[in-house]
């Protein structure tokens, strides 16, 4: 790669462009060096046009170095070669989140608009997924509040965005609100809203929407259905969302796809009706893939079915061999079977590959500044005071010498030492206030135990606090001693 530079550069300084593009087109693995020399090139021709576009096809396709992008058109921009323009802005930013960099990307968005570049539709719209969890709620505020000074409010994709976006970010209140002050709605405004309903556990809102949507005569479309079916399942109405599964083909001509699918194993397995998931499964017209055996999977946990849960482990492990996290799960669960010598043989997961799937992390934000935790990490500040409060406080949370479906975990099981990272958090969020917070906001990589759920639940009710809840496979809302995921994730 160094010789292949090397060249492209000679060809881009001596002014032989044509030479220095139809090498670069043709080199495998272009770096930052690459695409800075190309960019450069053509600069110095004065043909900016051609270099702001292959800044911004860089930024697009996740090639490169944005960082020295970034110092490349900053250093241009003082000689006076090139202005960037929000098109340009929107690139970078577009590169940072495809690289998964959402405090870099957020980092620009801050800095265009401090050096006076306009934010348009199709930044907001970039920025605003980067936003979408429990730990940055203030962001997506600021942005709402760079749309209305930008008068961005007319544009519904805009609205529609926020509306998403406040909810996977725990607010849906705001999100509601937004939608009711529509003047027009389009179906992505509905369907958003009843997601955002359905992800909060709220069945009788989005059912209610539903029929207020059909009572205005609008057609619901292939997106309507994942989030109706959901919410049937969240309210246990199977023979409700048997019948609106069947209506997608018979009244509106569409095919379901997997997620649609997914939720009707959930509509089952909600209920308890697991025979009823697998018959469903069996008869589907579509080849089962990882989300529906692992829906089923999830059923088989809650409720305590060996035999099922080693079927669905069986075929995870055929769709993904290599998948550290199934391998992980499987054995938990071959073990727990009656003839674990007769299921699928899975080979241990490499050590550290195992430790880097299976270890929890979680994330909050304290003062505006966002906190890590790991499990059973003790190098955190004031370690032992957290360590302490955690066995004080749990010592009144009832405890089970096993949970009350099949004690499979994504992560190390708690011992002494270990504490699983969400604990740590609720203690960093309650040891020194001098009152509870009205709420704690989480992220988890991986799906939190039985025992920390119901650890979540002591704490909402014995501190009257809030706490919201991310996981790798639910959104948890606390309140009360109750959870809105309705113990079933």
């Amino acid at each position: 790669m160094r010789v292949q530079n090397s060249l492209l550069a000679v060809y881009a300084k001596c002014g032989r462009l044509s030479s220095a593009r139809s090498f670069f087109d043709g080199m495998e693995g272009k770096d930052s060096v690459s695409w800075n020399s190309i960019i450069t090139g053509y600069c110095r021709t004065g043909e900016v046009g051609e270099a702001r576009r292959l800044f911004e096809l860089m930024a697009e396709e996740g090639n490169g170095d944005e960082d020295e992008a970034t110092d490349l058109f900053q250093r241009m921009e003082k000689d006076g070669t090139i202005k960037r323009d929000t098109a340009s802005w929107n690139a970078l930013i577009a590169g940072y989140l495809q690289n998964g960099q959402k405090n870099k990307a957020l980092g620009v968005f801050r800095q265009m608009q401090s050096l006076g570049v306009t934010p348009n539709s199709v930044t907001i719209l970039s920025i605003l997924p980067a936003c979408a969890n429990l730990v940055a709620a203030k962001k997506v505020r600021e942005i709402q509040c760079c749309v209305l000074r930008r008068n961005l409010d007319s544009e519904m994709s805009v609205l529609n965005s926020l509306i998403d976006t406040y909810a996977k970010a725990g607010n849906v209140v705001y999100s509601k609100s937004i939608f009711d002050r529509l003047l027009t709605k389009d179906i992505i405004s509905w369907n958003t809203m009843m997601t955002g309903f359905v992800l909060h556990g709220c069945s009788g809102e989005a059912l209610a929407l539903y029929d207020r949507m059909r009572q205005l005569g609008i057609e619901p479309n292939r997106g309507t259905f994942v989030p109706l079916i959901s919410a049937y399942g969240l309210a246990k109405l199977v023979n409700e969302g048997e019948r609106v599964f069947s209506s997608m083909t018979e009244d509106y001509n569409i095919i379901p796809y997997l997620d649609h699918c997914a939720a009707m194993v959930e509509i089952y397995g909600r209920s308890g009706r697991l025979e009823e998931a697998v018959q469903f499964i069996e008869d589907m017209a579509i080849e089962p893939e990882t989300s529906i055996w692992g829906a089923l999977l999830i059923a088989c946990m809650v409720h305590g079915n060996i035999r099922l849960a080693v079927l669905a482990g069986e075929r995870l492990h055929e769709l993904e061999p290599g998948n550290a996290m199934i391998q992980h799960l499987i054995l938990q669960t071959n073990a727990l079977g009656e003839n674990p010598e007769d299921s699928v043989k899975v080979k241990s997961p490499d050590k550290r590959n195992d430790t880097k799937h299976s270890l929890g992390q979680s994330w909050m934000e304290r003062k505006n500044v966002v906190h890590s935790f790991v499990a059973g990490d003790h190098r955190q500040p004031d370690a032992e005071v957290l360590y302490s409060w955690i066995k004080s406080t749990i010592q009144d949370v009832k405890r089970h010498d096993s949970c009350d479906g099949l004690c499979i975990h994504e992560e190390e099981k708690e011992k002494s030492g270990w504490i699983h990272s969400e604990k740590l958090a609720f203690a960093f969020a309650l040891i020194d206030s001098p009152r509870a917070p009205q709420s704690i906001r989480i992220v988890k990589n991986l799906r939190m135990c039985e025992d920390c759920h119901r650890t979540a639940k002591y704490i909402s009710k014995e501190f009257e606090c809030e706490i919201y809840l991310n996981d790798s496979k639910s959104l948890h809302h606390f309140r009360d001693g109750h959870c809105s995921c309705g113990d079933y994730w």
